[in-house]
């Protein structure tokens, strides 16, 4: 597909739209927090959560795609700022983000802005993705600081190839489709799907981490050996 990256911002263009994915297993406050404090950040009305099928770089979800799928629905119920989207579970398979960009992009035509929000563990990783040096063809890419991260750099070449790319500020990423890279700070919640699968297995209380829905609906089927 054509780079957007140079497409300016045109007044007829299809809302811009954020897109954060995970395995979301299971979905937690950290990552709601997350997903509406980085799309008031961007000033879109609209933040896609996208589980993923199989992902690349990490070990295959714990918990199977319906469970995992329903979780989310529970957790966004209220979440107007929030969508799942299901297009990597539907496509199957490995789950490439540079695949699932260019779906977003085919929605969106060439002139709405696209923003892609990763983690900073996962920006540190980013020379492993597939294809990831034409990830700023198709959207801005948006990295959030992460808590025991700091000072931490991607590999040699990710730098290089950030270089002539870095936006200092998000409202900078508004002056094209794609093409820019961003870090952001949010107010982060240090709260990670492992400690809650650990605390489960423990019978351990897992209150006030996650939503009171998805906690019910985690009891109801059992799931991460809960007993």
């Amino acid at each position: 597909m054509t780079s957007v990256s140079e497409m300016p911002v045109s007044a007829t263009a299809a809302p811009a739209l954020a897109m954060y994915g995970g395995t979301f297993d299971p979905i937690h406050f950290g990552h709601l927090r997350s997903a509406i404090e980085v799309g008031e950040v961007l000033g879109v009305k609209t933040t896609k959560l996208l589980p993923s099928f199989i992902p690349p770089h990490r070990s295959k979800p714990e918990t199977e795609t319906e469970h995992r799928l329903q979780m989310l629905n529970l957790a966004v119920q209220n979440i107007k700022s929030l969508e799942v989207d299901t297009r990597e579970l539907d496509r199957a398979g490995t789950s490439y983000t540079i695949d699932t960009l260019k779906t977003f992009r085919d929605d969106l035509g060439v002139h709405a802005p696209l923003y892609l929000v990763i983690g900073l563990d996962a920006y540190l990783l980013l020379h492993e993705w597939h294809e990831w040096q034409k990830l700023t063809d198709l959207a801005h890419l948006v990295v959030i600081e992460r808590p025991g991260y700091e000072n931490q750099e991607p590999q040699k070449t990710v730098k290089q190839w950030v270089e002539n790319k870095l936006a200092e500020k998000p409202c900078d990423l508004k002056r094209c489709a794609a093409g820019f890279v961003c870090r952001i700070k949010l107010r982060q919640m240090d709260i990670s799907a492992t400690m809650i699968r650990e605390a489960l297995r423990e019978n351990l209380s897992v209150d006030c981490l996650l939503p009171e829905a998805v906690i019910k609906y985690i009891k109801q089927n059992q799931l991460y050996q809960y007993s």
